[in-house]
């Protein structure tokens, strides 16, 4: 018998019929005409070389192939419908790893409510954390990387995202920055000491691009890797630390930072946040479930 001839319809067909021992009953029970139904007995007929069910006095009665069928065919529907229609994804008895890449700011803002989530829920996902930087989008490609949680200018066509939010950029000083009580013009912005973060894909990439607009630049003075080592840095000596202004008001008054409104005359595209993944793993039960946590993790 070869699979490309049956129309997996007919199974249907076929599991009412050797059910019921009924053409009508069996029509009815798939909702459709009797007519119809009496089509595909024939066409199982010939599919199987047996008349898998023959009439004997005033009842139907199975021919032994239709026996056979019989025993066999719930089970294989059952198969057949597992390959079809994935089940219930549950997460209490799953174990598997995945990789996630994330900006410094957003494993900060996400891990705590995740990791509590996922011990009470899904103790056997194991979680492996990877800093985020645009090379990433290759790693989600090759399956390196399995979920981003980053900032971008726009998701490519073959990865699949969720906004998280957006927002525009501010300034972040100490309250001892001889800057710290006056509105900062282009002249103080450009002249004065900036801190930068090297690490974690790039978060102001905009600002400088809006300065060289006006044939301007920032006097980049240190670059530290991660975000908080500049916000401790910040909190100590005078210099400017410029980020999306969601960060600097989440993470900016724990280390006694003011927030200042960058220059007039600096318009900017507000910065976007992401979560992120590869096309692939779209219909993945797992992976679903994972991201879903991840955007009520970051909600909260």
């Amino acid at each position: 018998m070869e699979l490309a001839r049956i129309n997996l319809n007919l199974l249907i067909s076929l599991y009412y019929l050797l059910h019921s021992k009924s053409v009508t009953a069996a029509a009815t029970a798939q909702h459709i005409s009797q007519p119809a139904m009496s089509r595909n007995l024939h066409q199982l007929r010939e599919i199987f070389n047996d008349q898998l069910m023959v009439r004997v006095g005033n009842s139907m009665h199975l021919t032994p192939r239709g026996e056979q069928l019989w025993l066999q065919l719930p089970e294989a529907l059952n198969h057949l419908e597992s390959l079809l229609i994935p089940g219930q994804f549950e997460p209490a008895g799953y174990i598997g790893e995945f990789n996630i890449a994330t900006t410094d700011f957003i494993t900060h803002d996400l891990m705590p409510p995740l990791i509590a989530a996922l011990q009470q829920d899904a103790p056997g996902i194991s979680l492996h954390f990877h800093l985020w930087h645009p090379g990433m989008m290759e790693s989600l490609r090759q399956g390196r990387m399995d979920l981003a949680a980053c900032i971008l200018d726009s998701v490519p066509d073959d990865i699949y995202g969720k906004q998280l939010g957006s927002g525009g950029y501010s300034c972040l000083i100490n309250r001892h920055h001889p800057l710290a009580d006056q509105p900062l013009t282009l002249s103080d912005y450009t002249h004065a000491d900036h801190i930068g973060i090297s690490a974690g894909g790039d978060k102001i990439r905009a600002v400088d691009e809006a300065l060289q607009t006006l044939n301007q630049q920032r006097n980049m003075k240190l670059t530290v890797p991660f975000i908080h080592s500049a916000m401790a840095i910040t909190s100590k000596a005078n210099y400017i630390l410029t980020l999306p202004t969601r960060i600097a008001e989440h993470l900016g008054p724990e280390y006694g930072l003011k927030i200042k409104p960058l220059p007039q005359q600096l318009t900017l595209p507000a910065s976007q946040y992401y979560l992120i993944w590869h096309q692939r793993l779209q219909g993945d039960p797992a992976h679903r479930y994972l991201r879903e946590r991840m955007l009520h993790s970051l909600s909260e």
